[in-house]
């Protein structure tokens, strides 16, 4: 979406989107305003991951996806409750933070692809893939460490409605950015 504005200016363009990706990653991701009942964060995490790069284009986003990992590795408390270390790699929610950049690279590159429609729809529909590439990823990696009595499909519908709503939220605010990109220049071409 802003991809081609910002690959068409000059290199420091780029690395202030780069660092305000990793910035909004750092400061929204910990928040955690629900678990499940078996305690799986739902936080704005597995959104951003795939939000940045569809909208920044996949070299600027997966870069900022992978910085943002390293930083929480290093020991900044950046992922769900606030957590941090590289253990959190090697637990239960290792898989979960592995495919954050598998399903960015994947959602943003292909977002590249289909730039030439304008669609927004594509755009929706490549979040709510991204973060579906996470769940999935992330499930079967923490059922390996921790055994589940409840189908794969079970818990899959069970966080559903809040990928969902991630998903609404993550389409409206594409919509309002290109609202304001699109009156932006107009303006500047007045």
């Amino acid at each position: 979406m802003l991809a081609t504005l910002i690959h068409e200016q000059s290199p420091w363009v780029k690395w202030l989107a780069f660092l305000l990706a990793v910035g909004l990653l750092v400061i929204l991701s910990p928040i955690t305003p629900f678990t499940t009942e078996d305690g799986i964060p739902i936080t704005l995490q597995s959104l951003l991951v795939v939000f940045l790069p569809i909208l920044l284009g996949w070299r600027i986003g997966v870069a900022s996806v992978v910085a943002y990992l390293i930083i929480g590795g290093l020991g900044a408390p950046v992922f769900s409750f606030g957590t941090y270390g590289w253990n959190r790699f090697t637990g239960s929610s290792g898989g979960f933070l592995l495919a954050f950049p598998i399903a960015g690279l994947l959602a943003g590159y292909a977002m590249e692809q289909f730039q030439h429609t304008k669609s927004l729809l594509i755009g929706a529909l490549l979040l709510f893939a991204g973060q579906f590439i996470i769940l999935g990823l992330g499930l079967f990696w923490y059922r390996a460490i921790i055994p589940v009595e409840e189908s794969m499909l079970d818990s899959v519908q069970r966080l559903l409605p809040g990928m969902f709503v991630k998903t609404a939220f993550g389409g409206l605010v594409l919509v309002l950015i290109k609202r304001i990109i699109i009156t932006a220049l107009k303006s500047r071409h007045l």
